[in-house]
């Protein structure tokens, strides 16, 4: 039986003890199984009576059913945030995580496990996920991530505008994988990436060890890669 990337590298590693440069991983529905961003409104609504927080949410996924861009629709849900201030959703996004990690099920075990593995022989941990640092410093705080590169928010006079900078979607993950690979001077080739979507298939081109986590993206079935349960 052929050896997955995966396999194949540990057994390299026994041997010359180099560990992979980075690890790559995406968020929603990968390392943990909330969308994260959709869950932090949903958490944050529920102080707001005038708030129908599943009902923007059930319109979210209809926008996509329709057809709208996850790009396009990562923007009309971000604007949900203007307005608001930055360090009050930062601090909503730590009570979010709180709680979210004290419900059963919130990670992948066996994606946290394995980028644990990874975190103890040396490779840097990398998060890339479509969400936004609100629901995801915490989460990088938790499990000491080296970086975070995700969706970035306008804001102005602290306070978010509703605007979108740059999404983290798709191409946007391997052009932020090449700018982290050209600011840390590492082998993009020698890496890994953890992903559940076709999305992901920008990033998983770029690196030497993609990991494909659960089986929901039919996309995904003959595209080689080591792989996890969902």
């Amino acid at each position: 039986m052929s050896r997955g990337p995966l396999e194949t590298l540990r057994a390299q590693q026994t041997t010359t003890r180099l560990p992979i440069p980075a690890a790559f991983v995406d968020v929603d529905e990968t390392l943990v199984r909330d969308i994260t961003f959709l869950s932090l409104f949903a958490f944050d609504a529920e102080r707001f009576p005038e708030v129908d927080g599943p009902g923007t949410i059930r319109e979210f996924f209809a926008l996509r059913a329709q057809g709208m861009s996850r790009s396009d629709s990562h923007r009309w849900f971000y604007r949900l945030w203007a307005g608001r201030e930055v360090a009050e959703v930062h601090r909503v996004g730590r009570a979010w995580c709180t709680a979210r990690i004290a419900t059963a099920g919130f990670f992948n075990p066996a994606v946290r496990q394995r980028i644990q593995q990874l975190a103890s022989s040396g490779t840097r941990i990398v998060l890339v996920s479509g969400s936004f640092d609100a629901a995801l410093r915490p989460l990088a705080t938790l499990l000491r991530t080296d970086a975070v590169l995700c969706t970035v928010l306008e804001v102005h006079n602290g306070f978010y505008t509703g605007e979108v900078v740059e999404t983290m979607v798709g191409a946007d993950k391997s052009a932020a994988l090449r700018r982290y690979a050209a600011q840390t001077g590492i082998d993009l080739s020698a890496c890994a990436a953890f992903g559940d979507h076709h999305s992901d298939i920008a990033m998983f081109d770029l690196v030497g060890h993609p990991v494909i986590v659960g089986n929901a993206d039919r996309a995904l079935d003959d595209y080689p890669a080591d792989r996890l349960p969902g």
